[in-house]
């Protein structure tokens, strides 16, 4: 039987009293359509004692022979409900910081179902106010968002923090296969000696790591700005999809990162993106943590798996050649990563 979206609004409506405990005042409906390559999202319409607000569902679509993966996907949609529902309660009593808030998962559907929440994604408003021309009058406005996120990400790491310590020796594997890939690649400015001077500084941090950095926790996997949607002073957290267990670093090192890829572009406030990159740890609490070994490791990790990933054009799709101003582009960024690497490993 072909399952789509009148499914999932039929579970819904069939049990109103768990989700619309205020009633409905008129049927669920469909108010915008994004197709996309394995899913299919839907903002819905719902009413309720007069009062409209929208969710969104989720469909995972299925590709022909490729159930393993689906079961994959599934098991991160489960996860990302789980644990959105777990922090509800945690950011019930931070002001201005919220997650986004689940409404139902049917797996049988593959379907993930939340409230939407208000705001734009912060990295538009970064890609507005943040360029040479911009408005200083916003300035404030983001050093406040970017410095929630910090906090946000404390408070996360926090309550989700364990008793395990993670095992930096990981961060050697993970690194090695991309720079393998790197030095094959001949589109790389990295060369096998590159490679080399990498693993042999990692091998010698690693030994050196302060054991209180090696706790382990929840990880976004993917917290950047263009997952934070931010309105009138204040922040939403989204997309949990990949969230699984280890190190606070991951989270902390990838926005820091993220945010000064806005300098790849020539057009943007250098000095002022380098104050957000400090607003966004002065809300995260712990002051010189980017002198941490873990950090810069971290940081690392992030630089050589975005390296790869360019190299590869993963970003372009499969079989999909980048046009030419964007290889231009990557080149630029390639030049970066590699002069950046070198100082770092030294």
């Amino acid at each position: 039987m072909k399952v789509g979206i009148k499914d999932v609004l039929a579970a819904l409506d069939a049990d109103q009293e768990k989700y619309f405990p205020a009633g409905l005042d008129a049927e669920l409906k469909i108010v915008k359509k994004i197709w996309r390559p394995y899913s299919r999202v839907f903002r819905i319409e719902s009413c309720s004692q007069n009062i409209p607000s929208y969710f969104w569902v989720k469909m995972f679509k299925v590709p022909r022979g490729f159930q393993k993966k689906a079961d994959k996907y599934l098991g991160r949609l489960q996860t990302e409900y789980d644990i959105t529902m777990r922090l509800q309660d945690v950011f019930a009593d931070i002001p201005k910081i919220d997650v986004i808030a689940p409404l139902a998962f049917f797996r049988k559907y593959g379907a993930v179902v939340t409230w939407e929440s208000k705001g734009v994604p912060l990295s538009d408003l970064i890609d507005k106010y943040a360029r040479l021309w911009s408005n200083h009058k916003h300035d404030d406005a983001l050093f406040d968002y970017v410095f929630k996120c910090g906090k946000a990400l404390a408070h996360m790491q926090d309550y989700t923090m364990q008793d395990e310590l993670y095992d930096p020796a990981e961060l050697i594997d993970y690194m090695d296969i991309r720079l393998q890939r790197l030095v094959k690649n001949k589109k790389a400015p990295f060369t096998k000696a590159d490679r080399a001077q990498v693993l042999r500084f990692v091998e010698r941090e690693i030994t050196q790591i302060n054991p209180e950095e090696l706790r382990i926790c929840g990880v976004h996997s993917d917290f950047a700005t263009f997952n934070v949607l931010a309105e009138d002073g204040h922040i939403t957290l989204t997309d949990f999809t990949s969230y699984k267990t280890g190190s606070p670093y991951v989270d902390l090192t990838y926005f820091y990162q993220r945010l000064g890829g806005f300098l790849h572009k020539p057009v943007f406030r250098e000095n002022f993106i380098h104050q957000l990159q400090k607003a966004f740890l002065t809300g995260y609490g712990i002051s010189g943590i980017e002198q941490h070994r873990m950090f810069t490791l971290s940081l690392l990790r992030h630089t050589i798996n975005n390296f790869s990933s360019l190299v590869r054009n993963r970003r372009g799709g499969i079989g999909k050649m980048p046009m030419p101003h964007v290889q231009l582009f990557n080149r630029r960024i390639f030049r970066i990563y590699s002069e950046w690497i070198q100082e770092v490993c030294a």
